[in-house]
């Protein structure tokens, strides 16, 4: 869980593992564990997230509405 202490600008472009799988309505999902990168704060909606690109075939996704509780920051290096 982030903590809300962290305001939005404080988490643009960190990254974080997921606690839980998670799916969005076109059908893309993201395994637990999985390392993204959170790319959007909107407040009162969640978080937007983005996978690293697929070394073999070039694909990424973005999930909307991600939930604080659903994520774990990464310590910055």
């Amino acid at each position: 869980m982030i903590p809300r202490k962290f305001t939005g600008e404080m988490l643009k472009g960190r990254k974080a593992t997921l606690e839980r799988d998670i799916r969005n309505v076109a059908g893309v999902a993201i395994g637990k564990g999985a390392t993204v990168t959170i790319t959007e704060v909107v407040r009162g909606k969640g978080l937007t997230i983005k996978t690293e690109k697929c070394p073999h075939c070039g694909q990424y996704s973005y999930i909307t509405r991600v939930q604080r509780e659903d994520l774990t920051l990464l310590p910055n290096v």
